[in-house]
């Protein structure tokens, strides 16, 4: 079975070449793949040095691609061999020592069908305060949108199979957010995620990280986001016809009339909001209709008998209570609609 090392490298400095020294001294890997992801000139004596240690190839970027784009540039290599079979991205700035690859590694060797990722842990008092704050938020965020407790989701040590190195192509991202849809594409593709406890280290107060926490966290979460918005737009339009009517009909069941009424403007302007900007689905508009329909049946009679029970047994304000009860289907309903209703085929 033939390992592979696949390190993206953007200005690295001569860490890249101790790194590689190391693991062709503990026999890590059969190839090593570094891709000079459009670097500076300054760095040329960097890949050259690189380029003559043992069983390392280096690829070129003209310009800088991204992350994403350079781990794509290695796997498209790999996909053409047909002799390599396990594969392990490491970071070229030096904060994954070869023992913690070693057993990332292993777990990939017992686990060959799985994403094995190497999780640090967030606790320690050197781990620098925008990255703990961020691996808390971000693992919150991304535990609950694929359904799985995940300890680091922004590591950069990962290891798999040949059969997921080959899916995982088709995952879009080019730049930080690739590893993060790693990820969140685990569940369609099929792809378990397995975790190995591994050093946390930190250089120079994660100083050598080429990560803008502001653009790419606007790419990371940018499918969340977008649905987000959209449905506090939904939800506010909804609320808002749901207080107009409740305040203005007259009749038997007040509340069954406004939720009906708000339910069905709101879910049109959703509808259409989620099936072309949030999730881009290609599939025919009947495809989803049906579904994303019934979705919005549930919710409206969930919501309606929520409601009516709950202002019923309190007698509060019945729109803040519509307001809590509708938080509450909106977390369910965005996982229904990314897993089911808007799901994508593995070659869309």
């Amino acid at each position: 079975m033939k390992n592979v090392i696949l390190i993206p490298a953007y200005q690295p400095d001569f860490r890249l070449n101790t790194l590689i020294d190391e693991l062709n001294r503990a026999l890590v890997a059969s190839v090593i793949i570094v891709v000079n992801d459009g670097s500076k000139p300054s760095c040329n004596e960097v890949f050259e040095k690189a380029s003559k240690q043992d069983h390392v190839i280096v690829l070129t970027h003209d310009v800088n691609q991204g992350k994403g784009r350079a781990l794509k540039t290695a796997l498209e290599y790999c996909q053409k061999r047909n002799d390599l079979d396990l594969f392990v991205t490491v970071d070229a700035d030096g904060q994954h020592q070869t023992k913690d690859i070693i057993n990332v590694l292993k777990g990939a060797e017992a686990y060959p069908e799985a994403l094995v990722l190497g999780s640090r842990s967030f606790d320690e008092s050197q781990v620098p305060l925008k990255s703990k704050l961020g691996n808390k938020i971000t693992r919150l965020i991304t535990s609950y949108l694929i359904g799985q407790k995940i300890t680091d989701t922004q590591t950069g040590l990962r290891a798999f199979g040949r059969p997921a190195m080959e899916k995982f192509l088709k995952v879009p991202g080019e730049r930080y957010e690739y590893e993060m849809n790693m990820l969140l594409y685990c569940g369609k593709l099929n792809i378990p995620i397995k975790e190995v406890v591994i050093e946390t280290i930190y250089i120079d107060d994660n100083s050598a990280s080429h990560f803008n926490p502001l653009l790419d966290s606007i790419r990371i979460y940018r499918q969340i986001l977008t649905f987000s918005v959209i449905s506090l737009l939904s939800t506010g339009l909804d609320i808002g016809v749901f207080t107009l009517f409740v305040y203005t009909l007259k009749g038997v069941d007040v509340i069954l009339y406004a939720t009906f009424i708000a339910r069905l403007i709101s879910v049109n302007f959703n509808f259409l909001m989620n099936k072309t900007v949030v999730f881009k689905s290609k599939q025919q508009w009947f495809e989803h209709m049906w579904k994303y329909y019934t979705l919005a049946l549930f919710q409206m009679l969930t919501s309606y008998f929520l409601v009516k029970s709950v202002y019923t047994l309190f007698e509060k304000n019945v729109v803040l209570i519509k307001i809590a009860v509708d938080i509450t289907l909106f977390l369910v309903s965005y996982q229904i609609q990314k897993l089911v209703i808007f799901r994508k085929d593995s070659n869309e």
